[in-house]
């Protein structure tokens, strides 16, 4: 699915909910609370989701696949191992692909962060570290969460998209 449908949804769902917690909290329905409160809980959802655009528009600005990867921060003192096994991969990743892809951490405890609940909106536990692969036009081609993942999982996905990007390229000379 596309970030920014996947962001919309995510949005409307996570309203929802500010909206039903407050209407349970103040005993109010839920038409009273957007009527005395839509502006402040607008404010509040849009606040909560800068983090997430700032991350989508420069994942956009890449005009070329990206690999995402959201990794336990550095600085935290519990180290995550799976992380850890996995940077060598990203590594040889870069040395294979060179600028034909982009690549974009985050640290789990940054804002931006926020975009692992994003992508991560399927069953099963979110782990650290989430690995996704989205195309030029922001389309989540795949994800993995809580696992490393093996170069040759990363070229089944990675090889089509960066053969696509040089047909065109070729085309349009």
């Amino acid at each position: 699915m596309h970030l920014h449908a996947l962001v919309s949804q995510h949005r409307r769902a996570f309203r929802e909910k500010v909206v039903q917690m407050f209407a349970d909290k103040h005993t109010m329905s839920r038409e009273e609370v957007l009527a005395r409160y839509s502006e402040v809980i607008e404010r509040y959802v849009m606040n909560k989701y800068r983090g997430v655009e700032r991350a989508i528009s420069t994942i956009m600005s890449y005009n070329r696949p990206v690999v995402l990867s959201i990794i336990r921060d550095p600085c935290d003192e519990n180290i995550c191992r799976i992380c850890e096994r996995d940077k060598p991969n990203v590594a040889l990743l870069k040395q294979l692909y060179g600028d034909r892809i982009a690549f974009y951490t985050l640290f789990d405890s940054a804002p931006e962060a926020a975009i692992y609940h994003i992508i991560h909106q399927g069953g099963g536990e979110k782990l650290l570290p989430l690995n996704a692969i989205i195309d030029a036009d922001g389309e989540v081609i795949k994800y993995w969460s809580g696992r490393p993942v093996t170069v040759d999982e990363y070229r089944e996905y990675l090889d089509p998209l960066c053969l696509g990007r040089n047909k065109i390229k070729e085309d349009g000379e």
